[in-house]
C-alpha cells in the first residue's frame, strides 16, 4: 500500500505544493494500516525539522469533532438538551440578528441600507425563531464565516474586525456575527461550533481547553494535543501561505491566541498526525480507546449522534459540502463529494456523512470533514477505517493536497492511484471519483502496518 502513495507523495513535496504532508489509515483495533510523512516543518528554513507524525500542527476545524464530542458527553450526562435553546446558556445570543443585504432596506429593518454620508450599511432584522443547540451541532443556526460569505465579510470589515480573524479571537465580538438565514432554515458552514464551546464551558464550568483536555484527551492519551503550544512538542509545522505568484511562503508566527477573553470551540487546538489517529480509532471502536480502554461516549452515542444525518427534509442544503471564497487568501472555491447531489449529503451532530456508497471508497453512512489548513480525514465504520491527510497550506480546498487525499482513499479500499498528485489536474473537490463499480470485499483495506497507534 504504502509503495502505491510514495510516488504522490514524493511527487507533490518535490514541487513545492506543500511543505511537510502526511496522511495515516487506523482501525478500531489501533493498528496503523498505512503512516507515511514527507517533507519539512519550514519550506523558508533549510535547518527547519523534517514533518513527522509526531510534529505538532494546528488543526483548525478538525477541532470542531472534538468539542462536538464535549457537547454529546453532556447530553448523556442530562445536562443538555438538542432542544434547548443556546440562550439558556449563553443569553447574549438573543441579540444577533439576520443580515439581509448592504444594498436594500427590507420592510421592518433595523437599519437603513444607506447612511447619511453615503455608505453602505447592513440591512438587519430580527430572527423569526431562536438558535438550539441541535442548529449549533448542526451548522443550522444562520451562522458563516467570513471567509466563505461575502455578507459575513463585508458585515466584519463594516463592524471594524479583522477578516479571517478567527484563529486569533479576542472577545465575543469575533463571534457575534448576524445569521445570514434564520435559525433552523438552511446548512450554513460558520461559527456554531465556537458558540457550541462556550456552553459546554458554561455547563462545566470549566476553562474549555481543561474540560477537554480532562474529559477528551487524557482518556485517549492525546498527551501531544492542546490549546497551549509552549506545553506541547516543540516540532511544529508552520503555516504557509501561497502568494498570487503560487508559491508558498511559511509564517512561523502564526499560531493561535492562547489567552483569549473566549475559547470558541471551533478551531483552536494544537495536534499530531499519531494523536489524532486515536480519536478517529476510538470512533470506529464506537467511543470507547483501543489503547486506553477508556470511553468518551456509549456506542449508542457514536452511532446516531455522529453517523446519522441530523438535519431535517425542510432545511435547504444547498451550501452543505461547499466552500466558499470571499477571502481567496483563506479559502479556494470547491466541494465536498461533489459526486453525490445535495440531497444524498448530511450532517450529523459533527461530521459531513455520505448518505449513499462511494464508487471508490467509503460506505454509505461514513462521516469527515476538514481543517482550514488542509487537513481532511474520513471515518468508515461499516469498513473499519479511518484515514487523513495532513499538511499546513492555505488557501483551504488546495487541489494538490485534496487529490493526494483521493487517492489515498482510493487505496484504502483497494483501488490502484488514479495519477500524480502533485498535478492539480482532476482535483475538483474531495472525492471527485470517476464512474466505476465498487470495490469486491476481498480488496478492502489492507495490512501494510501493524503498528499501534
Amino acid at each position: 500500500m504504502e509503495s502505491k502513495l510514495t510516488p504522490l507523495f514524493e511527487d507533490i513535496v518535490k514541487q513545492k505544493k506543500t511543505p511537510g504532508i502526511g496522511a495515516m489509515l487506523v482501525n478500531s483495533e489501533g493498528d496503523f494500516l498505512l503512516k507515511q510523512t514527507y517533507g519539512t516543518t519550514n519550506l523558508d528554513d533549510p535547518s527547519a525539522a523534517p514533518f513527522t507524525a509526531d510534529t505538532t500542527m494546528q488543526i483548525f476545524s478538525c477541532t470542531k469533532l472534538i468539542t462536538s464530542i464535549a457537547a454529546l458527553q453532556l447530553i448523556e450526562q442530562g445536562k443538555l438538551s438538542l432542544s434547548d435553546p443556546v440562550e439558556k446558556y449563553i443569553p447574549r445570543i438573543s441579540k444577533i440578528q439576520v443580515l439581509e443585504s448592504f444594498s436594500s432596506s427590507p420592510s421592518g429593518a433595523s437599519a437603513s441600507a444607506t447612511s447619511t454620508s453615503g455608505q453602505a450599511e447592513p440591512a438587519l432584522r430580527a430572527p423569526k425563531s431562536k438558535p438550539t443547540i441541535l442548529q449549533l451541532l448542526t451548522h443550522t443556526t444562520g451562522f458563516s464565516y467570513d471567509f466563505f460569505d461575502p455578507l459575513t465579510c463585508q458585515y466584519r470589515s463594516h463592524t471594524g474586525r479583522k477578516p479571517g480573524g478567527y484563529s486569533d479571537p479576542s472577545d465575543w465580538a469575533d463571534f457575534e456575527t448576524p445569521f445570514i438565514a434564520d435559525p433552523g432554515t438552511k446548512y450554513i458552514y460558520g461559527v456554531n461550533t465556537d458558540w457550541l464551546g462556550a456552553v459546554v464551558q458554561q455547563i462545566s464550568g470549566t476553562k474549555l481547553p481543561e474540560y477537554i483536555d480532562q474529559h477528551i484527551l487524557a482518556p485517549l492519551g492525546m498527551n501531544d494535543t492542546g490549546a497551549y503550544l509552549d506545553r506541547l512538542n516543540k516540532s511544529k509545522l508552520a503555516v504557509h501561505f501561497t502568494t498570487e505568484e503560487g508559491k508558498l511562503v511559511a509564517v512561523p508566527t502564526f499560531r493561535t491566541n492562547e489567552d483569549p477573553a473566549l475559547f470558541g470551540g471551533g478551531a483552536y487546538l494544537y495536534s499530531t498526525m499519531n494523536d489524532y489517529a486515536k480519536l478517529l480509532a476510538t470512533l470506529l471502536n464506537k467511543g470507547t480507546s483501543p489503547v486506553t480502554g477508556k470511553a468518551i461516549l456509549k456506542p449508542d452515542t457514536v452511532k446516531e449522534f455522529l453517523f446519522t444525518d441530523h438535519l431535517s427534509p425542510e432545511v435547504d442544503r444547498s451550501l452543505l459540502g461547499e466552500s466558499g471564497d470571499a477571502i481567496p487568501l483563506v479559502s479556494s472555491p470547491g466541494c465536498f463529494l461533489p459526486g453525490l447531489p445535495h440531497s444524498k449529503r448530511g450532517w450529523s451532530c459533527g461530521l459531513l456523512l455520505n448518505l449513499e456508497d462511494l464508487p471508490y471508497g467509503r460506505r454509505r453512512g461514513s462521516g469527515g470533514w476538514a481543517g482550514l489548513g488542509n487537513l481532511y480525514y474520513w471515518i468508515d465504520l461499516e469498513s473499519d477505517v479511518a484515514g487523513m491527510v495532513c499538511t499546513g497550506v492555505l488557501p483551504f480546498f488546495n487541489k494538490d493536497v485534496l487529490k493526494l487525499f483521493d487517492q489515498v482513499e482510493r487505496v484504502a479500499y483497494g483501488h490502484e492511484p488514479a495519477t500524480t498528485a502533485g498535478s492539480g489536474e482532476e482535483a475538483e473537490g474531495m472525492m471527485n471519483h470517476r464512474a466505476g463499480p465498487p470495490p469486491e470485499e476481498s480488496a478492502m483495506i489492507g495490512t501494510s502496518s501493524t503498528a499501534k497507534i
